[in-house]
């Protein structure tokens, strides 16, 4: 076994000798980048605004390897839960941002949707399929939308098929959303906590909530590793 191992680890050196030096092609990139980013600061400053945001979040991505699907499935797996708990504290600093910033749009029970920044959706059957079509979709195309954008700058050219079903899906979905929305969404219910309990106590129920997900989720990583 450990020969077998041992050729198997030459024969990957052999093979990272043979691929082709990648940093040429990634300076060019930075600079069609930079460049781009300079022209739309001088006519659309917003888009420059986005590119910038949106190379960094991939930049993040592309390092810290995360993916929503990884992250549901590597629990089960293989015992790991560091993604998940990476998702767990990403929920716990967008609760508090996200309550410090609504907090001034919120007065007493009245409340008005349209000026909360974020999105306050209705909940009905419609998130139940349509959460329930996402995780298939994501095990069939073995990874989140992040996961796979990600995949395809790396240059997996498989997923490029998912990118494609990507498209028809925001096709498909923006053509028949109007169905959906006058149908189903239109009369499903908003449910909005602050409207039924004190802001702040909403706010703190949901920080416990997470934290107990994260130390369950530490504990488990930590049996599993135990009977492993």
């Amino acid at each position: 076994m450990s020969n077998e191992i041992n050729d198997l680890i030459k024969q990957r050196q052999r093979q990272a000798k043979n691929k082709k030096n990648q940093i040429p092609y990634g300076i060019m990139v930075i600079l069609i980048a930079v460049i781009l980013c300079i022209v739309l600061w001088q006519s659309h400053y917003k888009y420059a605004v986005c590119l910038i945001l949106g190379v960094g979040i991939g930049i993040v991505l592309r390092f810290s390897r995360f993916c929503f699907a990884a992250a549901f499935r590597e629990p089960f797996l293989i015992g790991n839960t560091k993604l998940i708990r990476a998702i767990l504290l990403g929920m716990m600093v967008s609760t508090i941002g996200f309550a410090l910033i609504q907090s001034h749009y919120i007065h007493g029970k009245i409340v008005n949707y349209q000026m909360i920044p974020g999105e306050v959706n209705s909940v009905g059957i419609h998130v139940m399929i349509g959460a329930f079509m996402f995780g298939i979709g994501m095990v069939l195309a073995g990874g989140c939308s992040s996961g796979v954008l990600m995949r395809i700058g790396e240059g997996h050219l498989l997923h490029i098929v998912v990118l494609v079903g990507f498209f028809i899906g925001t096709i498909l979905g923006a053509k028949d959303y109007s169905f959906w929305f006058k149908n189903i969404i239109h009369n499903a219910k908003i449910i909005y906590f602050p409207e039924h309990l004190d802001f702040k106590i909403v706010v703190a129920v949901q920080m416990i909530v997470l934290v107990i997900l994260y130390v369950l989720a530490l504990w488990y990583e930590k049996r599993r590793c135990k009977d492993a």
